[in-house]
């Protein structure tokens, strides 16, 4: 080659060369572009996974409570299964209306721990409940064995908590 077509050469690779620039710098923009949505793609499935999760565990505890309360109805129409169940109390005897109380309390705790009602709605609801003398004298008998099956759960714990302070705000003075 002679020294002039090597010059042209040179002068074409020069001018070429910003273009290149250009699209190198395209390009690693794009990668950079594709990973950045990616990253983001990656946190919203990781959410939408935490949410399902959540789901299921709501779904699973729902379930649960479900066949607890269709054991209770069977027990308040057999009174042979009924006996089956412990006393709420020592020397205490379960009796139909043990088993309804519980039954309407559990009602209240699944409906605040679901959303359904919110703190306030609940508050009032145990306090509702709590001028019934069947349900007093239910959470009277029942409450120390109750804490002793369900300590440390928070949940537990909270509404046992309201459940104490509907108790004790509706004591006639």
């Amino acid at each position: 080659m002679e020294d002039d077509e090597l010059a042209r050469w040179s002068d074409i690779g020069q001018a070429v060369s910003p273009v290149a620039v250009f699209f190198s710098g395209a390009a690693f923009l794009g990668i950079t572009a594709a990973l950045l949505m990616q990253g983001r793609e990656l946190r919203n499935q990781r959410e939408e996974l935490r949410i399902a999760q959540e789901e299921q565990l709501r779904s699973s505890e729902l379930a649960m409570r479900e066949l607890h309360t269709d054991l209770i109805k069977m027990a308040i129409e057999d009174s042979e299964l009924l006996s089956v169940w412990p006393a709420p109390a020592p020397g205490e005897q379960t009796t139909r209306k043990d088993h309804y109380c519980n039954l309407i309390l559990n009602l209240q705790k699944v409906a605040y721990e679901t959303h359904t009602i919110e703190l306030p709605e609940l508050r009032n609801a145990l306090r509702f409940l709590m001028t019934s003398p069947d349900m007093r004298a239910f959470w009277t008998r029942s409450r120390q064995s109750r804490v002793s099956i369900t300590d440390g759960d928070d949940a537990e714990d909270t509404f046992t908590a309201e459940v104490d302070a509907a108790y004790t705000d509706t004591i006639a003075p």
